[in-house]
């Protein structure tokens, strides 16, 4: 089972993780009323627009910097946390690092109120008064704005700051930290409602589920490159079985057969209108925001009165 979904996003979502199946699964156990299925929930995000995000921990190297840079951060952090945290930083041992990382998130997400408030109001403060200088400044600002004093305003400096262009995706694995942040995109995703939060949320936060159950590598994010099916669809594909996003574009007055897939599909209709044709020869008339069901295995005739953009999210075809 899949989900499709268009998001448009004006204001920062909160920072979030998704389960793997057997976190999903004791969840929804010890607690039905918030996690209400036992499915993990995988995703790929496919810009519409220039789409900005923040995505995994970033490289320790990085976070060590930021750390020196801003004493607000340190001092949330904490003088012990911190000094293990940059020398770990340059240790070739993972798991040092992993620990390192851990106890870095979990002591500023578990920071009593009092003391994130001080130091967000104060990094904020001085932000202001010397000018955002980088894009990070900057969005830690807009952060603020968007959700005062809130902890998750620190999240630019551990977390990657990505921004995808038109066309860009990126896939997201159980138990990776991510927030997006502004911008319209396409969304697949496996057939799950289960969302742990922590910051930048008016919505319920489960810190300890969130900072217990990450995997804590610290990385650039990957950006998921389509693979080029014909003149006029590219495919994304990731490494699942749940889910794969096909792009198609229509002229307007031309006619293009999408080709079957193994499983059912949803079919959105982005841009454009015109008729779909089945097999059986019948003909369904569409329009933009239209979305279609295609069962696995069937060709698809697609007519396009105007210039047409197709998203069809599919389970995986090979």
């Amino acid at each position: 089972d899949l989900l499709l979904q268009v998001l448009s996003v004006a204001k920062a979502l909160s920072i979030q993780a998704h389960p793997d199946k057997k976190l999903a699964e004791q969840l929804h156990k010890e607690r039905p009323k918030i996690y209400k299925d036992p499915n993990h929930k995988p995703e790929m995000t496919c810009a519409i627009t220039k789409f900005e995000a923040m995505c995994g921990f970033r490289p320790a190297s990085e976070i060590a910097e930021y750390l020196k840079e801003y004493p607000e951060f340190m001092q949330i952090v904490g003088e012990e946390t911190t000094k293990k945290f940059i020398d770990a930083s340059s240790s070739s041992k993972a798991d040092l690092l992993k620990a390192n990382l851990k106890s870095l998130f979990s002591t500023v997400m578990n920071a009593k109120p009092h003391e994130v408030k001080k130091q967000v109001e104060a990094m904020c403060k001085r932000l202001s008064a010397e000018g955002a200088k980088d894009e990070i400044q900057a969005l830690i600002l807009r952060l603020n704005k968007q959700y005062p004093l809130d902890v998750g305003v620190f999240a630019p400096l551990f977390l990657n700051y990505l921004v995808l262009q038109p066309g860009d995706a990126m896939f997201l694995t159980a138990n990776e930290p991510h927030a997006y942040l502004d911008g319209n995109c396409i969304e697949c995703m496996a057939c799950s409602d289960n969302v742990v939060r922590a910051g930048l949320t008016p919505k319920l936060r489960d810190t300890p589920t969130l900072c217990s159950m990450l995997t804590y590598k610290a990385m650039k994010p990957e950006v998921v490159d389509p693979r080029k099916i014909d003149d006029n669809s590219k495919i994304y594909t990731v490494p699942i079985d749940e889910f794969e996003l096909t792009l198609s574009e229509v002229a307007a007055s031309s006619k293009y057969t999408l080709k079957g897939v193994k499983g059912h599909s949803l079919v959105l209709v982005y841009e454009g209108s015109g008729s779909a044709t089945s097999p059986d020869r019948t003909k369904l008339p569409f329009t933009k925001g239209s979305v279609l069901f295609v069962k696995g295995g069937v060709d698809t005739i697609f007519e396009a009165e105007s210039d047409l953009i197709l998203y069809r999210c599919s389970t995986k075809s090979s």
